[in-house]
């Protein structure tokens, strides 16, 4: 997709200060009155829909369709003196996530009719939470390593000429990812998330239009579900 060539430095500085504002709070904070929920790990489950990109392939807009679930599992930091009340939360999670683009329309100059790009990872993210318990509202941001497991690529340049996987994708994809945790009912949460490649996916060598570098780009909407121990649901 179409973007300034300087948006993964941002995304880069984006990261950094959303980290150090999270360890800054971490480092001033002082212990509290005990709340049993904020020194009990606790896990959950996730599923939902994606929507993405490949910044740089010569197309634009959030055209490509995936689905993303897993396991997540929150560690938080146990009391802590904050003007609201929350603590810091260390959370990590298993996904698998589709990614990729689609693009139906000719790219000028490129030689290019169509491009289509599926892209299969297995991610690990970890985040850095403000935590408020396993039935209300948070945030989180942090970093994510995938594993491209599978991915196709195919590019009609007209005239019958479908050209399959001409250029490969790297195997591993490390990303920035931002996180909102919306509380809906019980033990069910909204978290729809923001995730941009911080490292190059491909390098596509002036080969089918667009940039050099390329990157993925990806929101996603997701249902959570987080498990309570003791009494509720």
């Amino acid at each position: 997709m179409k973007s300034c060539i300087k948006r993964p430095a941002k995304i880069t500085q984006i990261a950094l200060i959303v980290s150090m504002l999270l360890m800054v709070v971490i480092y001033n904070a002082q212990a509290q009155s005990y709340n049993e929920e904020y020194h009990l790990p606790t896990a959950g489950l996730l599923a939902g829909l994606s929507i993405s990109q490949v910044d740089g392939d010569g197309y634009k807009g959030y055209n490509k369709a995936g689905i993303t679930g897993g396991g997540v599992l929150f560690v938080p930091f146990g009391d802590m003196d904050m003007p609201v009340d929350g603590t810091i939360a260390l959370s990590m999670e298993v996904l698998f996530s589709q990614k990729g683009s689609r693009g139906v329309s000719p790219i000028p100059g490129a030689g290019v009719l169509s491009q289509k790009i599926n892209l299969q990872y297995a991610e690990v993210p970890l985040q850095l939470n403000f935590y408020r318990g396993a039935r209300k509202s948070g945030f989180g941001a942090g970093f994510g390593i995938g594993y491209l497991a599978t991915a196709e690529e195919l590019v009609d340049r007209g005239g019958g000429q479908v050209i399959k996987n001409g250029l490969p994708f790297r195997k591993f994809d490390f990303s920035f990812v931002l996180t909102g945790n919306i509380h809906l009912w019980r033990g069910f949460f909204l978290s729809p998330r923001f995730q941009y490649s911080m490292l190059s996916v491909r390098n596509n060598n002036g080969m089918y239009g667009g940039r050099n570098e390329q990157f993925n780009n990806v929101v996603s909407f997701r249902l959570m579900y987080l498990f309570r121990r003791g009494n509720g649901y």
